[in-house]
């Protein structure tokens, strides 16, 4: 590494690592997968590749050391529960004929939030089939498992797998200011090493049955928080902002209520914790923003008019039908809480990453206030 302090890396990769897996294909997904578990585990994990007619033998990775197969299924988008229940009966089965030698079988695939509860249900009943008694049926690995293994690999492996920010600053160095983390000025490097640290955490835990969609939702927060991580540039900060929102957009396409209600959850939130700081009205500074529409990036006074007119209850409706527009919205928000942060943090002796840890922590607690923001 280039003497940055570890936990930037780490923060900086796992950002990269979850990106990679919102936007992995089957066959992206699978090689990294198998990149990962050969790092982990070494020569005695064998990558299978598809060959001729009889296509992988069921087995998309193999570890000669446990006798482990393992079975990964990354479809491109969210599939029937019965798809995947069917996927997974036929994958052991299959690998059970072509590979006698097997003792232990394990399930991989993409799903962020984990097996629901019908394909749990298989894989428990999987394991009470008494022709699989001599078979030991691992629990599933899922994108956050196999960010855990990637975080136990050594530094450089870590590096040579997802890369790196290029940062000038090491924790200890004195010269804190040094560290391109925007709005961040006379800042303590432990409280600033505190909240980015915890950002990564939070950014996790926008729940299935939350009011907010979590999958929009983890991935404006992330979004966010690589704006704020570090400067512009190749690899950096600003690239992955635009990875996420890009998902986003995507997603937008195929949930386009969610996606903007989540946008704009997250612009009324910032409006009100950054007035709080300010000491005026959320619709005060929403109003200042308007006012100032000439001076804002890409026309974003018309998204704090929304968001004012949301927090005042007057809005005849905000959603977007136009496939266009509503991307422009989805992405127009998430620049408006930059706007937002940048310009209170600028004014406030309050460091961005402080906002970021207060937006994310109370979007996850609307369920207090009955789903209402």
């Amino acid at each position: 590494m280039d003497g940055t302090a570890d936990w930037t890396h780490l923060l900086w990769q796992e950002l990269k690592f979850r990106l990679m897996m919102l936007q992995a294909t089957a066959n992206e997904f699978e090689n990294i997968f198998a990149k990962i578990m050969r790092s982990a585990h070494g020569e005695s994990f064998h990558i299978s590749r598809p060959g001729g007619p009889k296509g992988d033998f069921k087995c998309d990775g193999w570890d000669s050391a446990t006798k482990t197969l393992y079975s990964v299924y990354a479809p491109s988008s969210a599939k029937a529960k019965s798809q995947v229940v069917k996927k997974m009966g036929g994958d052991l089965n299959g690998a059970r004929k072509r590979w006698p030698e097997m003792r232990r079988w394990r399930f991989v695939h993409n799903d962020i939030f984990g097996l629901s509860a019908e394909v749990t249900r298989q894989l428990e009943s999987l394991r009470s089939d008494p022709s699989n008694a001599d078979l030991e049926i691992l629990a599933d690995y899922d994108p956050e498992e196999l960010w855990r293994i990637v975080r136990s690999l050594q530094p450089a492996d870590r590096l040579d797998l997802l890369g790196g920010p290029r940062l000038e600053a090491v924790a200890t160095d004195p010269q804190w200011e040094a560290v391109p983390l925007r709005c961040h000025d006379y800042v303590s490097p432990a409280a600033t090493r505190a909240a980015m640290a915890s950002l990564s955490q939070l950014c996790n835990n926008f729940q299935n049955d939350s009011v907010l969609d979590p999958v929009c939702s983890s991935a404006m927060a992330r979004a966010l928080t690589a704006w704020w991580l570090q400067g512009s540039g190749p690899g950096r900060g600003e690239s992955l902002f635009i990875g996420y929102l890009q998902f986003l957009m995507d997603r937008c396409d195929a949930f386009p209520r969610e996606s903007q209600v989540t946008s704009l959850a997250f612009v009324m939130r910032a409006l009100e914790i950054c007035a709080r700081k300010l000491e005026m009205p959320p619709e005060v500074l929403a109003e200042s923003q308007i006012q100032g529409g000439a001076d804002l990036p890409n026309g974003l006074g018309v998204i704090f008019e929304i968001a004012r007119e949301e927090m005042a209850g007057e809005s005849q409706g905000f959603l977007v039908d136009a496939v266009s527009t509503r991307r422009k919205f989805v992405s127009g928000c998430g620049q408006a809480v930059i706007h937002l942060i940048g310009v209170t943090s600028t004014g406030t002796p309050y460091p961005a990453t402080f906002f970021m840890q207060d937006l994310i922590i109370s979007l996850q607690r609307i369920d207090f206030n009955d789903g209402r923001l």
